[in-house]
């Protein structure tokens, strides 16, 4: 290989590791009215799913309701 494509190697190893890790040294716990959250993480995960299939569903059932065919004459 050539010495550009080895230093080349060399930054894109250093940059992902410096991408790895510079996050895990963020802070999570942020105190004040956010240090104690009022639902769980399970309970929002829920909810968000339930909205997302409720969100994905009504837009069928307008439709359907939309192009719904009369009741044939008797």
């Amino acid at each position: 290989m050539t010495a550009v494509m080895e230093r080349s190697r060399a930054r894109l190893r250093l940059s992902g590791l410096l991408a790895a890790l510079i996050p895990a040294a963020a802070w999570a716990d942020h105190g004040g009215p956010l240090q104690s959250a009022p639902l769980s993480p399970m309970t929002v995960g829920l909810l968000v799913g339930a909205l997302a299939l409720a969100t994905g569903f009504l837009p069928v059932v307008i439709v359907m309701l939309l192009i719904r065919r009369s009741a044939p004459p008797e």
